[in-house]
C-alpha cells in the first residue's frame, strides 16, 4: 500500500515555496525553505539513492528548524513526513521501525499544537498503520538492535500481534477524527461552489468556476483517501483478532467506510462534468477465459508493449478515486477469504467471487492497471492454491473433464507468453469439477501477471510471480499439467533468471536481501526438477551461499512451513549439497 504525505490525496501538504535556494540557512525561516527545496528533488526523483539522500537533507533541515523553534506544528509536520517517506528506502526491520517511531513522534508533537489539523491525524493514522504491519512481521532474532530501540521497544507489554492491535485501533480514532473535520470542510465547499440561489455565481468567471471545482474535487479525493485508509485499517484489525465474531464486525465496518467512498466518488456535485462516471466503464470481467490452447507456449523475454499516456494536469481524477476503492473492496473480500479459510479450513468460493470482481471493475476502467492485474493474479493463484490442497487426498478427474480439455479452442495471444491450456466454460447444469476449476483458475491468474508483465516488464515481483505460478502449476496432477509438465518448468525456470537479472539491475532495488535468497532457492528447486539440471542447481545455490544463505535458514525453513513453493524434500537436498559447496 502506498502512503501519502500530508494531504491525504498522494500529495504532500502545501507547503512555502522558496524564492530562491539560500547558499546557507541561518535562520529558522532559511532552514524551512531548504527543506522545501530539497524535498522537492526528492520528489522529481521517486525513488533510488538519490531521492533517498534528498529526503534525508530535507530531514536534517527540518530538524535545525525544530530546533529553533519546537513548537511550531508545520515544522514537526514537515520533519514526521519526511521520515515516513524514509521508510520506503530501506529494507531493514529494525530501520523501519526506528524512522517510524521518530516520525510518529514528530507526529504527536504536531497534533498537541494543532490537535485539529487534518493532514497530521492522516498521517499519523497512516504510521501508526505501518508500524503495526512492520512489528508483527519482525523477528528480534534477524537483526542486532541498539540499546535506544530495545529500550524502546520494551515500554509495550504484550505481544506483537496485540500491540498491533492497539496501533491500528489508535489509527481507526484518528482516520474518523480526520473524516469528521474534512466532511465539515467539504460541506461548506459544496455550498459555496453549488449554493442553493444559482445567481449567486453570476459575477464569477468560468475559470473561477473551473478552478472552485477542482479545490473541491481535491477535498473529495482527500476524503476518500481518508475513508480507504480507515477501511485498510480496520481490514487488518478483522484479520488479526481473535474471535469470530469481532473479526466479522471490523470487515463489514470496512466494507461500510468504503459504501461512503463510492457514494462521494459517484457525487456528480463534487467532479468536474467531463469526469461524470460512465456506466459503461464498470464492466464486469468473466471469471474464467474461454477455451485456451492445450498447450502451453514457451516463456520469452518479456518486452513492453504498452506506451502509458502522460498526465495532462495535476489535478484529483475521479476514475482514480474509484479504482482506488475497488481495489480496497477487494482487498477486504479477499481478506476475509484468507481469515474464514484460517478458521474454518474452507475456501470461500463467495468471497473470492467478491473480491474478483471488483478487481474486474477496476479493470474496466484501467485495462493497464498493474496493482490491479497483480492482486488478480494473487488472488486466482491462491485461490486455486487453496482448492489444490483440498484435492490432493481426493478424486480423479472424470471423462467430461477430459472431453472438456481436448476440445478446448485456440485464441491468440499476441506477444504474450506461457499461458497454458484453459478448459472452456461448462454449460448449464453441467458443474465443472474441483481439477478443471484449479487448472482455470491458474490459468486465468498467469494470464493476469503476464498482462502487466507486458506494461512493467523489467518488475521483479511480477517476473518472480510468473515462475511461483508456473512452478505451481507444474506440480499438478491433471491429465493436462502431467502433458505440460516439462514446459512449464522450463517457463518457471526461464521467468525466475529473468528476475534475478532484474535483481542485479537498478529495477532491483525494491527487492531485499530475502527476498533474493528466496529467488534463488526457489529457481535452484525448479532447475532439481529438470532432468539434466545438475550443474545448474550447484551454480545457483552457490551464489545463494556467496549472498548470505546458511545451513540454519535451510533448518528454520525445515522447522517451519516454507509455503506452497519450497518444498521439504527440496530443502533437505539443499542442506546436504550446501555442507559440501
Amino acid at each position: 500500500m502506498r502512503r501519502s504525505f500530508g494531504t491525504n490525496n498522494k500529495n504532500s501538504k502545501d507547503k512555502k515555496k522558496a524564492s530562491k535556494e539560500p547558499s546557507a540557512p541561518q535562520t529558522w525561516e532559511e532552514y524551512m525553505e531548504e527543506g522545501v527545496l530539497l524535498e522537492e528533488k526528492g520528489e522529481r526523483y521517486g525513488t533510488g539513492d538519490k531521492a533517498r539522500r534528498f529526503y534525508e537533507k530535507a530531514g536534517d533541515m527540518y530538524n535545525k528548524a525544530c530546533k529553533l523553534n519546537p513548537g511550531d506544528s508545520d515544522c514537526l509536520y514537515n520533519f514526521g513526513r519526511v521520515l515516513y517517506i524514509l521508510v520506503d528506502f530501506t529494507h531493514s526491520a529494525c530501520q523501519k521501525l526506528s524512522l517510524l517511531n521518530a516520525s510518529i513522534e514528530r507526529f504527536r508533537s504536531a497534533l498537541s499544537y494543532d490537535p485539529e489539523n487534518a493532514d497530521t491525524l492522516f498521517n499519523l493514522g497512516q504510521a501508526l498503520t505501518t508500524h503495526a504491519e512492520v512489528i508483527q512481521d519482525h523477528n528480534e532474532d534477524d537483526e542486532e538492535h541498539d540499546h535506544e530501540h530495545k529500550r524502546e521497544e520494551s515500554e509495550y507489554e504484550g505481544s506483537p500481534e496485540e500491540r498491533a492491535a492497539l496501533e491500528l485501533q489508535e489509527a481507526v480514532a484518528l482516520f474518523e477524527n480526520c473524516y469528521s473535520i474534512q466532511q465539515h470542510n467539504l460541506y461548506d465547499a459544496v455550498h459555496e461552489v453549488h449554493p442553493k440561489n444559482p445567481s449567486n455565481n453570476d459575477d464569477k468567471s468560468p475559470e473561477v468556476l473551473e478552478q472552485e471545482i477542482k479545490e473541491l474535487s481535491s477535498a473529495a479525493g482527500a476524503l476518500i483517501d481518508t475513508l480507504v485508509s480507515t477501511s485498510q485499517a480496520l481490514t487488518s484489525l478483522g484479520f488479526l483478532v481473535v474471535t469470530k465474531e469481532r473479526s466479522e464486525d471490523y470487515y463489514r465496518k470496512a466494507v461500510e467506510r468504503l459504501d461512503v467512498a463510492l457514494g462521494v466518488a459517484k457525487d456528480k456535485l463534487l467532479w468536474p462534468a467531463e469526469e461524470e462516471e460512465s456506466s459503461s466503464n464498470e464492466v464486469t470481467a468473466e471469471l474464467l477465459i474461454d477455451g485456451e490452447s492445450e498447450d502451453v507456449l514457451p516463456a520469452t523475454k518479456p518486452v513492453s508493449t504498452f506506451r502509458e499516456a502522460e498526465s495532462q494536469n495535476d489535478s484529483v481524477s475521479q476514475q482514480e478515486k474509484l479504482c482506488d476503492i475497488h481495489l480496497q473492496y477487494s482487498t477486504v473480500y479477499s481478506s476475509q477469504a484468507d481469515r474464514h479459510f484460517d478458521d474454518a479450513g474452507v475456501i470461500s468460493e463467495e468471497l473470492n467471487e467478491k473480491a474478483l470482481r471488483h478487481l474486474n471493475t477496476v479493470l474496466g476502467y484501467q485495462p493497464r492497471h498493474v496493482v490491479a492485474l497483480c492482486d488478480k493474479g494473487d488472488l486466482l493463484g491462491g485461490w486455486a492454491q487453496g482448492l489444490a490442497r483440498q484435492e490432493k487426498a481426493s478424486g480423479t478427474l472424470t471423462d467430461k473433464d477430459l472431453e472438456r480439455w481436448d476440445s478446448a479452442s485456440t485464441i491468440s495471444f499476441g506477444t504474450s507468453d506461457a499461458v497454458a491450456a484453459e478448459p472452456s466454460e461448462s454449460t448449464e447444469g453441467d458443474k465443472i469439477s474441483r481439477p478443471v476449476k484449479i487448472w482455470q483458475l491458474f490459468a486465468s491468474a498467469t494470464r493476469a501477471f503476464l498482462t502487466a508483465l507486458e506494461v512493467e516488464p523489467q518488475n521483479t515481483s511480477i517476473l518472480e510471480k510468473l515462475g511461483d505460478i508456473h512452478w505451481s502449476r507444474s506440480r499438478l496432477s491433471s491429465p493436462v499439467a502431467l502433458k505440460n509438465r516439462p514446459t512449464l518448468l522450463n517457463n518457471a525456470s526461464v521467468y525466475y533468471r529473468y528476475a534475478w537479472d532484474s535483481c542485479k539491475e537498478a529495477t532491483g532495488d525494491n527487492v531485499n536481501e530475502e527476498q533474493r535468497l528466496e529467488l534463488l532457492l526457489s529457481w535452484a528447486q525448479v532447475l532439481w526438477s529438470i532432468p539434466g539440471k545438475d550443474d545448474d542447481v550447484l551454480r545457483v545455490l552457490k551464489q545463494w551461499k556467496r549472498l548470505g544463505g546458511t545451513k540454519e535458514m535451510l533448518r528454520q525453513l525445515l522447522e517451519d512451513d516454507s509455503g506452497d513453493i519450497l518444498q521439504e524434500d527440496f530443502i533437505e537436498f539443499a542442506l546436504k549439497k550446501v555442507r559440501t559447496l
